[in-house]
């Protein structure tokens, strides 16, 4: 493949892609290097969605090979340059999903509703699943599973067909991947994460109760003598910070969850 013309074309909003150049940027989307997965092929495909670069056939042929070749979950046992498979699918997802959503976009409704429905089940369990938690890799930059991830979901949450039913299990996905989460965040992930509870919330998804019910399904303790447990109580303080000062900056912060997320993890930690 010539990067040179790639990257011309990338350049160039009147630009169009051979169906050749569109498959060997799905073969990219993990590789290795990051000046050529994030640069290239990452700027690529958002610049074909938004700018409509890509025909509808070729769209659809992205669609399908991710649901073929299972890439969201792509051997999902392993860490290391499998995870950037997985982590920018999950972009890729999030590319097709508001594309799919925008009256304004050649692919506005490429997806039928039970494939767009799947994806987002697909999703939810995803972040549940996911075990590699690697943010910023001094070997391959960015690989940001969860924020990619949540980036996604972020962008799911507000669609019209992601029912109460997503929104408990990516509840109950979010405090399964808290619950076995190995570090601290450190590269903004629980930002990302808040997010998709914003949006939630913004869309109606997501009222105070069922939040602030699970809040209070958490148990860590900050005082434990093991370090990965603070590490998790802190990953959810944080993110439940966040969540609190983005909805309190749009007049969405209710009363209840206020009491809670200051009771709870700033007076008395």
């Amino acid at each position: 493949m010539d990067l040179k013309i790639l990257k011309q074309k990338l350049n160039n909003s009147n630009a169009q892609y051979l169906d050749e150049e569109v498959n060997w940027l799905l073969e990219n989307i993990g590789n290795s290097k990051s000046e050529i997965r994030d640069d290239l092929v990452c700027n690529s495909l958002g610049a074909g969605f938004f700018e409509e670069k890509f025909t509808n056939k070729q769209v659809l042929f992205l669609i399908n090979q991710l649901e073929e070749r299972n890439l969201l979950f792509y051997r999902i046992q392993e860490n290391r340059e499998a995870t950037l498979t997985r982590s920018f699918t999950c972009l890729l997802w999030d590319l097709i999903i508001r594309t799919n959503n925008d009256k304004k976009s050649q692919y506005y409704q490429i997806l039928d509703k039970n494939k767009e429905k799947q994806i987002f089940k697909n999703l939810i369990h995803y972040l549940a699943n996911e075990h590699d938690f690697t943010g910023f890799s001094k070997e391959y930059g960015w690989v940001h599973a969860v924020a990619h991830c949540s980036d996604a979901l972020a962008d799911s949450i507000l669609c019209d067909d992601f029912d109460q039913r997503m929104v408990a299990d990516f509840l109950l996905a979010t405090k399964e991947m808290l619950n076995k989460v190995d570090r601290r965040f450190i590269d903004g992930e629980e930002y990302r994460l808040a997010d998709v509870f914003v949006n939630g919330f913004k869309a109606n998804k997501i009222n105070s109760d069922n939040f602030a019910n699970w809040i209070k399904s958490f148990a860590f303790d900050p005082y434990s003598d093991e370090l990965l447990e603070y590490y998790r109580f802190n990953n959810l303080k944080s993110l439940l910070q966040d969540i609190y000062v983005k909805l309190n900056s749009i007049s969405l912060l209710d009363l209840n969850v206020k009491e809670i997320v200051e009771k709870k993890f700033n007076s008395e930690y």
